[in-house]
């Protein structure tokens, strides 16, 4: 018997987070308060995601999430096309 446990990082925190307050065009203004809410980040990652986060890193997956909401107002037909460059972002560790 194997277990699979999910590989968790700063990119499934922000894309979980994101999905559980909305979807990226629709939801957009909502995503952005939730976004700049870093407690409610660090709570989220800890007690859904079993992550814990510091302050900084909070503060790097707000960053990049309110640059996806970004890129999702300028790409409504394909707002999902920041993923990689989100992921990149945050699973690269020697980026501040």
């Amino acid at each position: 018997m194997s277990f699979h446990l999910e590989r968790r990082t700063l990119y499934t925190v922000l894309y979980n987070y994101m999905a559980h307050y909305g979807h990226l065009i629709n939801d957009a203004e909502q995503l952005r308060l939730a976004l700049n809410d870093t407690e409610a980040l660090i709570d989220f990652s800890l007690y859904q995601e079993d992550v814990a986060i510091d302050v900084d890193a909070a503060n790097r997956i707000s960053r990049v999430g309110l640059a996806w909401l970004d890129y999702a107002k300028s790409h409504p037909d394909h707002p999902d096309g920041y993923a990689d460059t989100a992921q990149a972002a945050l699973e690269n560790t020697s980026t501040p």
